[in-house]
């Protein structure tokens, strides 16, 4: 295997399909990130058995080849050196990465032993979503999934597709995020999918990766492989491909607040910057409690937290209020991803008793909803 590529572009690409390479793989092949050369293109490959990746490249191929090359390292070196072309060159299981002034020697693995990754063959695309709306959603949603596998179907996104509307929903038994797309072309078939939250993340990664003066496409292609229960999603030329999780999600609809008792809406940054003052103790106290108080005659929200042996503080700032007065404990943490996550200059806030949900929207966007379980008070 030889060929020539673009520095910059390479250590771009190499740097994405390194991130799918696990940190600590059972298997020490998956350390690797597979390269094949044909017919003028270089293709990249990785997976933690999870999650795979496939990125093809435009080289000068001399010859053509195929093996498994250690990933971090390689990545790191390439992005290292400063040059405008890079030559790869194959030799006795001994792979030499050069520049006029640098190089580099690996020792590869056969691509025997490498891992097969789902591929496109006669699949049609599922459905096909904008760049921005993939990165919305995973931005609003993704970081409610929960973070550990003791329930497996809580670490994924669900999806549910029906006619022209796609809802990305994800939950991790404390809090709850539903984000709602309008999707340009309708489907037959309502379908239901539950995705990994790493996989989402790890696309929007990609999808950030490139602005939009670098690519022509500004959608992504979904595709459901169904003899393998993945999902691939495309974009330019990147194939991201992930297992499905089997399971049932919670009915989360159920939880979802029909009627409300008190609504308010207050600026964000004034919620914001309560709540950085508030975290000063709250982040002492068990769980970061943080007590919210709705008052409807002074038209204001208080948030405070005490802690026995720190001491205690308090922040106002004033809101609409509509309803009953109440007073409600959330963890400040919950309520901080919410807020990093949340576009928009209004927040609105609805609510029915201590012991019920709290929901957050944006305000003027009914595409989006957060639910925070409150804690005892």
């Amino acid at each position: 295997m030889q060929f020539s590529c673009n520095q910059d572009t390479f250590s771009k690409y190499l740097n994405i399909v390194s991130r799918i390479v696990s940190s600590k793989p059972g298997l020490p092949i998956l350390n690797n990130v597979m390269f094949e050369t044909s017919k003028g293109k270089l293709m990249m490959t990785a997976t933690d058995l999870e999650v795979g990746i496939h990125c093809w490249i435009g080289a000068e191929v001399r010859a053509e080849g195929k093996t498994t090359i250690p990933a971090r390292q390689l990545s790191e070196f390439v992005h290292s050196v400063n040059a405008d072309k890079v030559d790869g060159l194959l030799d006795n299981q001994v792979f030499t990465v050069s520049t006029p002034n640098n190089y580099a020697k690996f020792n590869t693995t056969v691509a025997d032993d490498f891992p097969t990754i789902g591929a496109i063959k006669a699949e049609k695309p599922l459905l096909r979503i904008s760049k921005e709306d993939v990165i919305d959603a995973v931005s609003k949603v993704a970081f409610s999934a929960a973070k550990d596998d003791v329930k497996p179907v809580l670490t994924g996104v669900r999806i549910e597709i029906e006619d022209d509307v796609m809802a990305f929903v994800a939950a991790d038994g404390l809090r709850l995020s539903r984000y709602v797309v309008r999707l340009s072309t309708p489907i037959k078939d309502s379908i239901e999918l539950l995705v990994p939250a790493k996989a989402f993340e790890e696309l929007a990664r990609i999808l950030t990766d490139f602005s939009q003066d670098e690519v022509d496409d500004e959608y992504v292609d979904f595709y459901l492989l169904e003899d393998k229960n993945q999902v691939l999603f495309r974009f330019n030329d990147i194939d991201l491909v992930s297992r499905l999780i089997d399971g049932q999600f919670p009915d989360y609809k159920a939880i979802i607040p029909s009627t409300h008792q008190t609504t308010c809406s207050f600026s964000k940054v004034d919620f914001q910057n309560s709540l950085k003052v508030v975290s000063i103790i709250a982040r002492s106290v068990l769980g970061n409690k943080t007590i919210l108080k709705v008052d409807p005659k002074k038209k204001t929200v208080t948030m405070s937290a005490s802690q026995a042996d720190v001491g205690s503080n308090q922040s106002v700032f004033d809101a609409e209020v509509d309803g009953d007065s109440i007073e409600m404990a959330f963890s400040s943490r919950f309520l901080t991803d919410f807020l990093t996550n949340a576009a928009g200059e209004e927040i609105e806030f609805e609510c029915n008793t201590p012991v019920s949900p709290g929901v957050f929207k944006i305000k003027g966007n009914d595409s989006y909803i957060h639910l925070i379980m409150p804690m005892r008070l």
